[in-house]
């Protein structure tokens, strides 16, 4: 067997997890403005639906990214270290893609994210992918995630083979 394969075989279960289009949003929000006031979600994260906004919280929460805290008793949502190390891990992925046009010129950073996340869990280019896109040059963002992976990836393993397995499959 090609270690490659092996490589991308354990990516894939980690960058379902980590695609939720929500999940990107409320990481990259509170690593951009810091807390969040919890009743302020549906304000931050317009475009979701409530039960979305839940699961991206849900699953942050499950997965060690966000922490429950409190701002002069006003309920807040914070990153904690793991949630940091994602947001870079967020913004290579989505630098990488703005950089190589991928999955268009015009695409949003949600979409940049879950399309470089997509094609660091794939072993080969994805059918409909430009075959002119340089996989070889993935190299950063892959760097990125597999340090993330190896860091703080404890949880998520956890998650992925523990009992909350169907809330994950339910929010990716």
């Amino acid at each position: 067997m090609n270690p490659n394969d092996t490589h991308a075989k354990a990516l894939v279960p980690a960058t379902a997890a980590l695609s939720h289009p929500g999940l990107i949003r409320i990481v990259s929000d509170l690593d951009d403005n810091g807390p969040l006031e919890r009743h302020l979600l549906s304000r931050t994260l317009t475009g979701l639906s409530r039960w979305q906004r839940r699961q991206a919280s849900a699953v942050g929460r499950a997965l060690g990214l966000l922490q429950a805290s409190t701002d002069e008793g006003i309920p807040t949502l914070v990153l904690t270290p793991a949630g940091e190390a994602l947001a870079e891990v967020y913004d290579t992925a989505a630098r990488w893609a703005r950089t190589h046009h991928h999955p268009s010129d015009v695409s949003d950073f949600v979409t940049r994210v879950q399309a470089t996340l997509a094609l660091l869990g794939s072993a080969q280019p994805l059918p409909g992918h430009a075959p002119e896109l340089d996989y070889d040059s993935l190299d950063e963002p892959r760097t990125a995630l597999t340090s993330w992976i190896r860091d703080h990836g404890a949880t998520l393993a956890a998650q992925l083979t523990g009992a909350s397995r169907d809330e994950m499959e339910l929010a990716a």
